[in-house]
């Protein structure tokens, strides 16, 4: 839930069933703090799931602000060598009951160079929530840390996101694709198989409307886990015509697609399906 901050009470039943039923979550900033008409609430409407509350207005945009690591977390991977992570540009303070495992550091001076210190080095304001609710794991950002992603593209709260989607997850997913470059996939399941569509975003103007030129990527390797009892007998890449060679042991179809331009569908065929 990307700042999903206007959300109807037909809309917030429904995702606390999600949960109920054993469905994990992720959720930045506002969300669930308005009506779906814009009306604003005290409290989130979804506080219950997000086992936090809202303490007072928001706070920002700040350019120049941080997150304390307080304890170790999977979430957390990756940041042993640091205390300190980049913070969220804007934040809504809250207070929750869960054990304190990122805390806000408070924004201050970028420059000039000998004012730059923090004022306040250390809190007990969360910056997030991390907390498991029966068969579900929840995941709470106070701060719009998706939307400082995408307009700063600092690496390490990227790697914080991922880590996150990582751990709502569970385990293994049904598709990963190791090589250079930024990628969108998605995969479905269609009659004759299953189709794996693959966006190249790698480009300076990713952020931007306007892609005026593309970058073609190299190899990608994909290991892709069909449905039990079911055997590939043939992959292929439908947009450049070419048949890929692959591997299947047990449920995991391996193959490597050579490049990717911009676009490409592989379309995975089973045995009983038509060439």
């Amino acid at each position: 839930m990307p700042n999903a901050a206007y959300l109807s009470e037909a809309q917030r039943e429904a995702i606390r069933q999600y949960v109920k039923d054993g469905g994990s979550l992720l959720a930045t900033f506002e969300s669930s703090r308005y009506s779906e008409w814009g009306e604003p609430r005290n409290d989130f409407q979804l506080a219950d799931l997000f086992d936090a509350h809202v303490t007072g207005d928001v706070i920002g945009p700040h350019g120049n602000s941080y997150a304390r690591i307080e304890a170790r977390h999977p979430v957390l991977e990756g940041f042993n060598d640091t205390a300190l992570l980049p913070g969220a540009e804007n934040r809504v303070p809250i207070s929750t009951a869960v054990p304190l495992t990122l805390s806000v550091v408070p924004a201050y001076p970028a420059f000039p160079p000998e004012m730059v210190y923090p004022r306040t080095p250390r809190t007990t304001e969360p910056a997030a929530v991390f907390h498991e609710k029966g068969k579900s794991r929840i995941v709470y950002f106070a701060g719009d840390i998706d939307r400082t992603c995408w307009r700063s593209g600092n690496s390490d709260i990227s790697q914080l996101l991922q880590n996150a989607i990582r751990w709502v997850r569970g385990p293994a997913p049904r598709v990963s694709i190791t090589g250079e470059g930024l990628i969108e996939a998605f995969a479905w399941e269609t009659e004759p198989g299953y189709a794996l569509h693959l966006l190249n975003y790698a480009n300076p103007n990713m952020t931007h409307g306007a892609i005026r030129h593309t970058y073609t990527l190299g190899a990608q390797h994909v290991r892709f886990r069909v449905g039990s009892d079911r055997v590939v007998r043939n992959v292929r890449a439908l947009r450049s015509a070419a048949t890929l060679k692959f591997q299947q042991q047990a449920e995991t179809v391996s193959f490597d697609l050579p490049n990717l331009a911009d676009y490409e569908v592989v379309a995975l065929f089973l045995t009983s399906s038509p060439p």
